[in-house]
């Protein structure tokens, strides 16, 4: 899963955003980071911990930051412990979450599964 956000740039280990205020979260092979947009009053940790760790993820960091253009609401980054956010990803939107980026670092394999699946191709030619 790529970064949603074209904005996004790397500067010396941190994924920043032009439009929100930076965030420095340690992504590794085994993570990926979850954005949230939500109204200030609808923010609830527990809830947010809940929905993770129903997928069997834990929340290894979270970030809360107000959003300059839109007061009143709340942009919520989370570093979750699984290299594959889909199925939490799908939870929230279930419970009508706003998810506004996702971020998780490139499969090492995807490349070795292309260059297979087109020599598959070809030889079924």
């Amino acid at each position: 899963m790529k970064a949603e956000n074209e904005e996004l740039k790397t500067e010396n280990g941190e994924l920043r955003t032009e439009n929100w205020k930076s965030f420095s979260f340690q992504l590794s092979a085994f993570s990926c980071i979850i954005q949230l947009e939500m109204g200030a009053y609808d923010y609830s940790l527990s809830e947010i911990a809940r929905i993770v760790e129903e997928n069997d993820a834990k929340i290894l960091g979270l970030t809360v930051d107000n959003i300059p253009e839109d007061p009143g609401r709340i942009l919520v980054s989370i570093l979750v412990n699984k290299p594959d956010c889909s199925a939490i990803l799908q939870s929230f939107y279930r419970y009508n979450y706003k998810v506004a980026n996702t971020f998780s670092s490139p499969d090492e394999n995807s490349d070795l599964r292309d260059r297979y699946a087109l020599l598959m191709r070809y030889l079924n030619v």
